[in-house]
């Protein structure tokens, strides 16, 4: 249904503007709309169809599904618009070099994956070429999949702004190369066609500027954050993170420290470290409504020895909702905000069940009481973040570096035991390495400088000192030694 909704849409917009007429616009005979309508709904068919059977989590999933069919719906929209503009620009035929396959292709990579976008750029090559006029246009296909396969690569690396206007000049010069080699096998030569060849280039230049224009869009219906967007919030300038620094600062350097032994763990195994790192930094951001009652904001007193057991409870679990809400009203995307609420799980808060077990307050019964009510880590990202965190706080004011490595095979132990990584998809090999990452960082980050910093008046008096004449048998010993260096040839 999903598929002849768009494909209806699309055929129903195709349609010409025509100045030279009394009426402006004039519709394209039904057989074409209807043409139209059955291709792509096809299309998209088979094209849904290999996405169930390859990536059933996407498809299973509403936001990329209305994120991919509304890609769909647009790429194709543009594709058709270009009817508008061929009589006027180009002549009518160089209309299918202008559909911004790549712009479709691109977001789909960088939104989705990799292979989706791949498969998008099938789809759409295959209808760049065969809706393009009266009669297939063949190299219109290839030029839009080597345009859409092109920005796949690229986008699937896309990491700062300025990458964008260097991916464009590179699918434009991939889209004019396969025009112009096309074009040389098919007809010995360039021909009437040349002209062409500038709108496959263009096509590059323009489908970057529509992507970048199309990135806002694409994280709100997706709610994930691009790499652009990610880049964006590590900036310390970033105003949460400014409120972090202010408000917590003990938060905000604990944060940092997790956010670097999840990137390094993220990379070991395959995951996202740039999404890690920017979760390590956010994960805690709910700590600034009430900073004096987590430990590394103290400054010596503790407020949680006015109060029972039951409500440090209540207090620190808040910290979640209240970084949930925070995420929400400064914009950040749910991908993000899946750190906050999944990286304490369902642990339970120790100190303090201890604490009531100690004042009588609480009983062996009672431990889940004192247990987190959020949800557990479901990605790998997230899943590192949990570990990470408790890692750092584990570490932290460790006096002996040789149990470093078992400490954190203890903290990862118990989270696993406790049952907190059932539904992430971390493998135990993956348990390995991320443990070996954790210890490699670790270690960096507790380097020992060997000696100590010598004090100004030692280096006057060490200036001072009369450097000490050699003694006549040392000069001769060393004499010799050059003599027998240079075989005895002065």
């Amino acid at each position: 249904m999903a598929a002849l909704a768009v494909g209806l849409l699309v055929g129903l917009a195709a349609f010409r503007l025509n100045l030279s007429e009394p009426v402006w616009v004039s519709w394209l005979p039904p057989a074409r709309l209807l043409g139209n309508a059955l291709l792509v709904a096809l299309l998209v068919g088979l094209w849904l169809g290999y996405l169930r059977l390859r990536q059933p989590e996407v498809v299973a999933n509403r936001r990329l599904r209305v994120f991919l069919l509304v890609l769909v719906g647009a790429v194709a929209g543009l594709g058709r618009a270009t009817d508008l503009l061929a009589p006027y620009l180009v002549p009518a035929p160089m209309g299918a070099y202008l559909v911004p396959v790549a712009l479709g292709a691109g977001l789909a990579t960088i939104f989705v994956n990799a292979e989706v976008g791949f498969a998008l750029t099938a789809l759409l090559a295959l209808w760049a070429g065969l809706a393009s006029g009266a009669e297939p246009h063949p190299i219109a296909t290839l030029v839009a999949f080597g345009s859409g396969t092109a920005a796949v690569l690229r986008c699937a690396r896309l990491r700062r702004l300025s990458d964008l206007p260097l991916m464009g000049v590179q699918i434009g010069l991939v889209g004019g190369l396969l025009h112009g080699g096309a074009l040389l096998l098919a007809q010995g030569g360039l021909g009437a066609e040349a002209v062409g060849l500038v709108w496959s280039a263009l096509n590059g230049l323009v489908s970057a500027l529509l992507l970048f224009g199309g990135l806002p869009l694409a994280e709100y219906i997706t709610q994930r954050t691009s790499p652009l967007g990610l880049v964006e919030l590590l900036n310390p300038s970033h105003p949460l993170l400014v409120l972090l620094r202010e408000r917590a600062p003990g938060t905000y350097h604990h944060s940092d420290r997790v956010a670097s032994l999840a990137e390094s763990a993220a990379r070991a195994v395959g995951a996202d470290p740039l999404l890690a790192k920017v979760g390590g930094y956010y994960h805690d951001i709910g700590k600034v409504k009430r900073p004096e009652y987590f430990a590394e904001n103290q400054d010596g007193r503790n407020p949680h020895d006015e109060i029972s057991p039951s409500m440090s409870k209540m207090i620190l679990i808040s910290h979640i909702k209240d970084g949930i809400e925070l995420a929400r009203e400064y914009g950040l995307r749910e991908d993000v905000i899946r750190f906050i609420k999944q990286h304490h799980g369902t642990s339970v808060i120790r100190y303090f069940y201890l604490k009531a077990l100690r004042e009588g307050k609480a009983d062996a019964r009672a431990i889940d009481d004192y247990r987190y009510d959020s949800e557990l880590p479901t990605t790998k990202e997230t899943a590192i973040v949990m570990l990470a965190d408790a890692v750092e706080a584990a570490t932290h004011n460790l006096d002996d570096p040789a149990r470093l490595e078992e400490v954190v095979s203890e903290v990862i132990q118990s989270r696993l035991e406790d049952g907190q990584l059932r539904e992430s998809p971390l493998t135990l090999r993956d348990l390995e390495r991320v443990k070996e990452a954790f210890v490699r960082t670790l270690r960096a980050m507790r380097h020992v400088r060997a000696g100590s910093y010598p004090k100004a008046e030692e280096i006057q008096q060490a200036q001072q000192q009369p450097q000490k004449a050699q003694t006549p048998n040392r000069d001769r010993a060393q004499q010799a030694q050059a003599d027998n260096d240079s075989g005895g040839l002065s």
